[in-house]
């Protein structure tokens, strides 16, 4: 599988263009979740970015059993960096799930941990295990 981008987003010098927030499952039906800024030209390469940069846990472990999804936004945006207007709750089966408070809002993309998985594999098929 190859990537359509000719420089991947973790290795640009360019500023930030989306917003990811990582939500993981700390315990008890409580979940947490950082936000930073990634590059890239759209959703998939926002995460790439987010997955690829040194140092980024989600990279390292194909399987994080604490992942409940990634949200990416098109923009930056300060609020969101503080407390993104996420819906986090479990299901009838007890599986987690994503939603978004506000409902007006073009860019928002949500990842699954299966997604996500797939998208590590993928990227380290064709990068090897990390970049740089």
């Amino acid at each position: 599988m190859n990537f359509s981008w000719r420089i991947p987003p973790w290795e640009r010098f360019e500023d930030c263009t989306f917003l990811a927030v990582t939500l993981t499952d700390s315990g008890d039906g409580q979940y947490g979740h950082v936000a930073e800024g990634v590059r890239g030209d759209d959703p998939i390469e926002a995460l790439a970015d987010l997955l690829m940069t040194p140092g980024s846990l989600l990279g390292l472990m194909p399987s994080y059993p604490g992942l409940i999804g990634v949200v990416v936004k098109r923009g930056i945006d300060s609020t969101w960096l503080a407390k993104p207007p996420v819906q986090v709750g479990r299901d009838e089966r007890g599986r987690w799930q994503v939603g978004i408070a506000q409902t007006d809002l073009p860019g928002v993309t949500v990842f699954t941990p299966t997604e996500i998985s797939g998208l590590v594999s993928r990227l380290q098929s064709q990068y090897g295990r990390r970049s740089r």
